[in-house]
Order: C-alpha cells, then structure tokens, then sequence
C-alpha cells in the first residue's frame, strides 16, 4: 500500500511533457526488458521504472546517474540492452552507433527529441524559465524520419517534441 502511495506521489509530481512521454513509452517495455535510460539527468525515468520493477539503469554524464560517463566514450558491451531510451538526448550528442552497438537484435530505441525548426521556442521558454534549461547546446537537431532506424510509432507533442520508436537502428 506505501508502495503504490509513493509511485502515485511520484507520478504527480512530474512535469505534463514526462508523463504523456511515460504513457506512451510504457507498452512498449516488458519487466524481463534490461532497458538503459541515456542521458537519464534526474534520474526521474529511471527511478519511476525501477520502482514499477522493470530492470533499468541510468546513464549520464553526471551524478546521479548509475553509470556516469560520456556515452560517445564508454565501452558499451555489444547486444547488452533490449531496449534504449534516449529522452532529450540524440539534440545534444549523435550517438547512434553506440545505440546500434548496446542493443540486442530485435531490441528497440525509444527517443524524444526538440522539433528542429521549432528549437528557437524551446530556447526562449527556457530563457523564461518555463521549460527545464539544456545542459548542453543543441548541435545535433534532426527530424525523425532521418532516424537510422525502422520506425514503429512516432508522434509530435505539443508541436514541440517528437517521439519516437525504433527498431533495426542501422549506423
């Protein structure tokens, strides 16, 4: 009972954005799923899995992240991961190559990513103090139909956000 209390707690306490990207990353994920959530920040999605008891481990390049390290040097063992999550991530670094290398053979890549065109208005919300400010610039923007990947759903949320996901990443 405290259990699901605190989960119901947790849940609330987070931002609109997270949990429309949680209720559409959710039936996607099976709890046998060893599931790596990069560039985890806050840890708020990797929290919320292990809570729910999937097996999931957060990866950043700061603390308090699982493993913390740069994902573009970390020595990643091959086929390790059924499923990678890359929230708010792939804007920042390109690393799909180190996704491909991490995900087993029929594993899946669930991204989000700013709308390229749109990033200006994601800047300025920040500067205002609406939406949560980068940690790093955005030197990676892309549309999602340039994933290297087979797509399996994709959406835009609040005009803003696409979201993703993936199967047979290829570079």
């Amino acid at each position: 009972m405290k259990k699901i209390k605190r989960q119901k707690k947790q849940l609330a306490k987070l931002r609109i954005g997270n949990k429309v990207k949680l209720r559409l990353l959710l039936p996607y994920l099976k709890k046998t799923d060893k599931i790596i959530d990069l560039g985890c920040g806050n840890m708020w999605l990797t929290n919320f899995l292990k809570n729910k008891d999937y097996n999931c481990v957060g990866f950043d390049i700061e603390k308090p992240a699982d493993i913390v390290e740069d994902v573009k040097k970390y020595k990643f063992k091959k086929n390790s991961f059924d499923v990678v999550i890359a929230l708010e991530l792939i804007e920042h670094v390109d690393c799909f190559s180190e996704i491909k290398k991490m995900l087993k053979p029929k594993g899946i890549l669930i991204l989000s990513t700013p709308v390229p065109h749109l990033d200006w208005f994601c800047y300025l919300n920040e500067r205002l103090g609406i939406f949560q400010k980068r940690t790093s610039p955005h030197s990676n923007l892309f549309y999602l139909k340039d994933v290297p990947a087979t797509s399996i759903y994709k959406k835009t949320l609040f005009g803003l956000v696409q979201f993703g996901v993936y199967k047979n990443l290829t570079r």
